[in-house]
């Protein structure tokens, strides 16, 4: 198992304080700064540590924080969900997609990641015994009707993986796409496991959760976190929301594999959830990350050789298509062979000091593009934007 690129890249950009790394999905903004006192007098305090270090969390989480989860999709969409059956906490985002997978997925079943797509799906999907199948999927409007316009798409294909808002292109699948993906797997009985870690994040397109489209409230599985919206990946939670069959199962499955999740940060989770504040707050985050998506529209340009095939709707990233800058960069960077995002990555770490990824880690269809991420600080950013102008 190799390091992914993003992460080697990462490790590069941190040991040269000259770089600017927008290369890894490390949000600066976060935890809400209001809440900081109450976090750390009574969440942090001595007596939550010994409650919480002395005792193993029980397989479906706390259900003070799956009764906060619950409120959070009434609240935000209308969405009806038990907290006591249909919810499971879990180690982070990563961990709910892996059981999702264990729970409706066997051995050698064919698993659906469209391309491009968040590159530990196909990674996670064949370390656990299963066949990833990757489908093309145009650049457009409703992009997953266009890549399922085939109604043979999903024959045979047990489970989909979903990512909207997406990483990496901030794509924001629309009611058409929604709509194509329910009437698909309700022909072929397939599972959609739609990750939407970053919800909040959809300014130019409102972002669904799929269990709200009619036909897929008995088939979808909803995978979320507290590491992109609320900027805390080392809390290491997110939930699962799914059918009753479906969280039995994946409980089980947690219970073999990982055990329960630290009980003192569910406290800080369940904080976050019931904070009265945190609507205004998580706003404030997508403006953040709107205004910056905005200021790299316009300064990477195609004067500069970039251009904009998907225009970003959401999510925390850019995905633009470098095969402008590959012409105009000095010759021995296009001599490798490789693909054309790979050497203008390599480019703009070596010549410019800018860390991105490579869009070939996404799949075929991102051979020519580049990633950047928004979520870092803000000179750092301007930096970056001023050295890829």
């Amino acid at each position: 198992m190799d390091v992914y690129a993003s992460k080697a890249i990462s490790l590069r950009a941190k040991a040269d304080p000259d770089i600017a790394n927008l290369s890894f999905g490390e949000p600066v903004f976060g935890p809400p700064e209001h809440l900081l006192d109450d976090i750390a007098a009574e969440d942090l305090s001595r007596t939550a540590f010994l409650d919480a270090g002395k005792r193993y969390e029980e397989p479906r989480g706390s259900l003070a924080l799956r009764q906060a989860i619950a409120a959070w999709y009434r609240d935000r969409y209308g969405l009806a969900v038990d907290p006591e059956r249909d919810i499971m906490v879990t180690h982070g985002g990563v961990e709910a997609i892996t059981l999702a997978l264990l729970a409706v997925t066997g051995e050698r079943d064919k698993v659906a990641v469209s391309d491009p797509s968040y590159m530990l799906y196909a990674r996670t999907v064949l370390t656990l015994g299963r066949q990833a199948c990757r489908i093309a999927r145009p650049a457009g409007g409703d992009e997953y009707a266009a890549m399922l316009a085939d109604g043979d798409r999903l024959a045979g294909v047990r489970a989909l993986i979903v990512n909207s808002p997406e990483n990496p292109t901030g794509y924001v699948a629309s009611l058409e796409d929604w709509e194509r993906i329910g009437a698909l797997a309700a022909a072929n009985g397939t599972w959609i496991i739609h990750d939407e870690v970053y919800d909040v994040m959809d300014f130019e397109r409102p972002h669904r959760p799929a269990r709200t489209v009619p036909p897929l409230a008995d088939n979808a599985i909803l995978i979320n976190s507290f590491s992109k919206k609320f900027g805390l990946p080392g809390l290491r939670i997110g939930w699962m929301v799914a059918p009753p069959a479906v969280i039995d199962l994946a409980a089980k499955a947690h219970d073999y594999l990982y055990l329960g999740v630290n009980i003192q940060y569910e406290r800080i989770a369940r904080r976050l959830l019931e904070d009265p504040r945190k609507a205004e707050w998580l706003a404030g985050v997508t403006r953040l990350v709107q205004g910056r998506c905005l200021t790299a529209l316009k300064t990477l340009g195609a004067a500069a050789g970039y251009a904009w095939p998907r225009q970003p709707l959401g999510a925390m990233f850019l995905f633009p298509d470098v095969s402008g800058l590959h012409r105009a960069m000095p010759a021995h960077y296009r001599a490798s062979g490789e693909a054309m995002g790979d050497a203008v990555a390599r480019y703009l770490l070596e010549e410019r000091k800018v860390a991105v990824v490579p869009g070939s880690v996404y799949g075929r269809q991102g051979d020519s593009h580049v990633r950047l991420v928004l979520c870092t600080q803000e000179d750092v950013f301007d930096a970056a934007m001023r050295r890829m102008a």
